[in-house]
Order: C-alpha cells, then structure tokens, then sequence
C-alpha cells in the first residue's frame, strides 16, 4: 500500500493524470519525430569486406610462392601480399531523398595509408544508380585534399590500374627488367561528389587497395568516412550499435511511465481523513491569500489522486463574491474575501484563517509611524508634503490605492479611514496627469504586489498591503511598515492594543456545500486539515480553526 501511494504521488507531482499521458505520447512519437522531421535526412554505410589478396601461405598443401618457385612469381606474389580489398555498402536509410544540395562536404573515405589502385560499384538498386555512382567517383591524392575539388575519375584509375598490371605481369615474365618506370600517382582516398541517393537505394563500392612501399609489415585496415549531410541529416557507420539510443530511451521511459501511472491507478487517496469527491471545483476572490489557497488545492488534488481538479483565479475579493452571486446555484464555486462581505446574508460563509495588513511608505520618507487622524488629513488633502508631517525632506505624498473590487481597499476604508479614498487622479502615480484639480496624487493598481512594488521604487509613496506581500520588500529595506497611533500587528495582543488594520478572510458559498461534493470536501480539507494549515502558516495567515477550537480573533470580524 505503501508503494501504490507513493506512486500516487509520483502521478502527481509529474502533473497528474492527462501530463503523464501527455508525456507517452511524446516518447512514443519522439524518435519518428527525429527521424521524419529532425534528421529525416541519414545516410548510412557499413565496411562489408576489409582484407588482403595476398599468396602468401601454402595453396592446397603446397609450397609458399614468396618462399619458393620462380624468382618472377615471387616477386608477382609479394606484389598482391601487399594488396587489399574493402567493400562499402552506401544507402539512403532516411525517409527522404538526397541529392548534392544535402550536403556540406561531400561523401568520402580513407583507408589509413593504403592506395588506391581500382574501385567499383557492384549491387547497385537500379542500373541508373549503377551509372550515377560510377560517375560521381572522384579519387585525391592527400587527405588533405579530401574537400578540395579532384579531377581523377574512376577511368584515369581504372587506366591507371591496367598498366601497373601490364608491367606486373611482364615483370613476373622477364620482361622490361632494367628499363625505367615512369612515377605512379598516389590515390589516397576516393569521394562520391554530387551524389544523388532517392530513399532506400543502396550500392557497393568495391575499392582495391596497396600498402605503400616494399616492406614486409603488417597489413593495415583502417577506413575513415568523411563528408557531412546538413544540419537535417546524418552520416552513420550501420556497424556501430550504440548501447543508449533515442527510441531505446524512450521505450523504457513508456514502460517505466505507464507501470507507474497504472499502479498509482490501484490506490487510493493518501490520507484516509480526507473527503475526497470526483468533479471541478473553480476557487475566485482574494489575491491576498489565492497563492496560499493554490498551494493548498495542490495539495488537495495530490492527496485525492487527481480525481479532483481544483482551479483557482485571482480576481479580486469583491468581484469574486459578486461572481458567486450572479452566478448559477451550486457547490462548485467559492469565492475568497478579504473580510465580511456585503452580500454575507445571502451566501454560506466559513472562516479561514486571520490576514494582517500595514499601511507602508517609502523608505526614503524617514518615518516609522503615523496617527489614524494624519493617514485621514492625507487622504482629505490636508496633508501633501511629508515636511507637513515631520519628516527630515520635503517630498509629496504620493497615494497608491487599490482598484474598486478590492477586499483590501475595502477594509483599508472601513478600518482605517472611515471613510473611502479620496479621487483617482493619477496614471503614473508621479503627478496629477489624470486629474489636475484633485486635492492629492493618488493612482490605483489591481493587485498587492503591483502596489508594494510601486511603493518600493517612488519616492514619498505611500499604500497599504497585506504583510506576507510586503515581507520581501521590508527585508530589502526599500519600504517602511508604519505603526498605527503607535501599535503593530501582534495576533496575541492585536485585540487587547487595538491594532485596526487586520482582517478575517472568508470562503463563501452560494449554499451549503451537500455532504460528498468537491466543494464540501476541499472547503473541510482548506479549513482544518494539517496540510492545508501548515501552508496558509507558511504564507503568513492564522488559521481560524484549531485543534482546541476557533481561534478568539477569528470571533471577532
């Protein structure tokens, strides 16, 4: 059991059912993908035949013809000793046709220091491929030489080829000896220029080859490829067989996948405390505590297999509860709010968790606390220059509130001022360029970080967030939290020292939730369970229940 759980998690931590699959899919069609599309041009060849011609050793029990025989027959078989054959099998093993355009330098092959002394092409597709092959031949002389253009072709080698055999066999007859014979060219490789390969044709290219010199050594049999298709295509020894390849890598990766999605199928939710339900649940409102609550519902969905699917979206405290309002009856919609909301008698309310909040400045103000009756005189327009109020610069008051359907603007009103906010009369939060006849600067954003972010980098701003949205920016030491008429948020002496600005944050339903839907099971979860609390701990809120009960603040808003 286990096991089944913690591939359960696996599941999800990959993302869940539906990206697992995803994940097959793409594994399953990743090397056709790379063939078809990625390299879909490939050239492959593969060394046959590599070895010598040579006589030596006995022919049928008799003698060895470099240690016996006539002296012209010995010198013949040394010659052929020396001698060697390679046999190259080239095909197209691409699903596309290649022809000269494909290539950045063309198809070539070395063998070491042997030379070359005839070449062939034997078993070609067709007789056309036979003929397109012979003609593209083309044998240099250094392998230096190998991408610089080469007149050779395979008739000045195969001419070539017939006189050193003539002078061979009038050698080995006696004839000839003494006279001078003429410097034979050095064939160092041979290259297939403009080769032109349609899908599946293939050839053998039979190469006759020579060591140098008269020496008795070793033979050598070594063949180098060169030449490089394009940044599409591959040129690859068919002999090499590569031990970790990309359709091997992914069809452990499909077993290994499908085993544990299959597996994880088999168990059950986690934890058995936890009411799971199958369906949709979409989660709106506050964008305060959304981050936590999403971490939550991941935390939901893991632990209930994935047969859950929780979506959350932050839209504001206000235009969350209003959605639920206007919207269809039903458990599958929450609404997060920042406080009671207006609408609380026709809706199910529960309590979550307790959310603090400061009023801020910048940190370049100089001031570290401010009365409930200057924060009013500032939002009246009494108060425009920090001077007024005692800091060391004059600088203006520069007001960033929030946007209408804000939870936290409406508790900044009710809590703090008493009052709402004074007119929107800027854009850019510097100057009156909305409104020139406003009593005060002040512009409005639509989300806490947006405003804490404001607050950080213009001078003499002031705003209001949550804490946990301005814990950054405070450790920065780019923003001030005030104290109001002299108190901090503290949640074990908020009641007693009448710290205004703090709130309860509730989840609201259309109705009750029934008994086994998604709505009732993740609401039970977010509410009380160890996991969902330790989150909304984490992101800086009080959870309203515990285990000795509902927390006394709580109790309070």
């Amino acid at each position: 059991m286990a096991v089944l759980e913690a591939l359960g998690r696996l599941v999800e931590f990959l993302g869940g059912v539906g990206p697992v699959l995803f994940g097959i899919v793409l594994l399953l069609v990743a090397p056709y993908v790379d063939r078809l599309l990625v390299r879909r041009k490939r050239i492959g060849f593969r060394v046959l035949y590599n070895s010598k011609i040579g006589l030596s050793g006995e022919l049928d029990g008799g003698p060895d013809p470099n240690e016996s025989g006539p002296p012209q027959l010995r010198a013949l078989a040394r010659t052929l000793d020396r001698m060697s054959i390679v046999v190259i099998r080239v095909r197209n093993s691409g699903s596309y046709d290649i022809g000269p355009d494909d290539f950045d330098r063309p198809l070539s092959f070395t063998f070491g220091g042997r030379l070359v002394w005839n070449a062939r092409v034997s078993d070609a597709s067709t007789p056309e491929l036979r003929q397109r092959l012979r003609r593209s031949l083309r044998f240099f002389r250094d392998v230096r030489d190998e991408d610089k253009p080469a007149r050779e072709d395979l008739t000045t080698v195969r001419r070539r080829f017939s006189d050193r055999m003539a002078r061979l066999l009038g050698q080995a007859q006696g004839q000839g000896q003494g006279q001078e014979e003429p410097p034979e060219p050095e064939w160092h490789g041979v290259r297939l220029d403009g080769l032109r390969l349609r899908r599946g044709e293939k050839a053998k290219l039979v190469v006759v080859l020579r060591e140098p010199g008269q020496g008795d050594g070793e033979l050598t049999k070594e063949v180098e490829q060169g030449g490089k298709l394009k940044d599409a295509g591959i040129v690859r020894d068919e002999r090499e067989r590569r031990l970790v390849t990309l359709p091997r890598v992914s069809a452990v990766l499909v077993v290994l996948l499908s085993g544990v999605l299959v597996l994880s199928r088999l168990s059950g939710p986690v934890d058995a405390t936890i009411a799971c339900a199958p369906g949709e649940l979409r989660v709106v409102g506050s964008t305060v505590v959304m981050p936590a609550i999403r971490a939550v519902a991941e935390e939901y969905a893991r632990a209930c297999g994935g047969d859950t699917r929780v979506s959350t979206e932050a839209s504001g405290s206000i235009e969350g509860v209003r959605r639920l309002v206007e919207g269809a009856p039903g458990g599958d919609v929450l609404a997060l709010s920042d406080g009671r909301s207006r609408h609380h008698d026709r809706l199910h309310a529960e309590k979550l968790a307790i959310v603090p909040y400061h009023v801020a400045v910048n940190a370049g103000v100089g001031l570290t606390t401010i009365t409930l009756a200057d924060l009013r005189k500032i939002n009246s327009g009494a108060y425009t220059d920090w001077k007024q109020l005692g800091a060391g610069t004059s600088l203006p008051i520069r007001i960033i509130g929030r946007d209408h359907d804000s939870g936290t603007r409406q508790l900044y009103e009710d809590e703090v001022l008493g009052t709402g906010e004074n007119v929107l009369s800027s854009d850019d939060c510097l100057t009156k360029d909305r409104n020139a006849a406003a009593p005060v600067i002040r512009c409005e954003r639509d989300g806490n970080a947006e405003v804490v972010r404001l607050i950080s980098t213009i001078p003499g701003a002031l705003g209001y967030a949550d804490a946990p949205s301005l814990t950054e920016a405070r450790r920065a030491g780019t923003v001030t939290a005030l104290t109001l008429d002299g108190t901090a948020f503290d949640a074990s002496t908020a009641v007693e020292s009448g710290y205004p600005f703090w709130t309860v944050e509730y989840v609201y339903a259309r109705e009750r939730p029934r008994a086994g839907s998604a709505a009732a099971g993740f609401l039970a979860f977010a509410r009380a369970h160890p996991l969902a609390q330790v989150r909304l701990t984490a992101a800086g809120f009080k959870p309203c229940v515990t285990k000795e009960g509902m927390e006394e603040m709580c109790g309070l808003r």
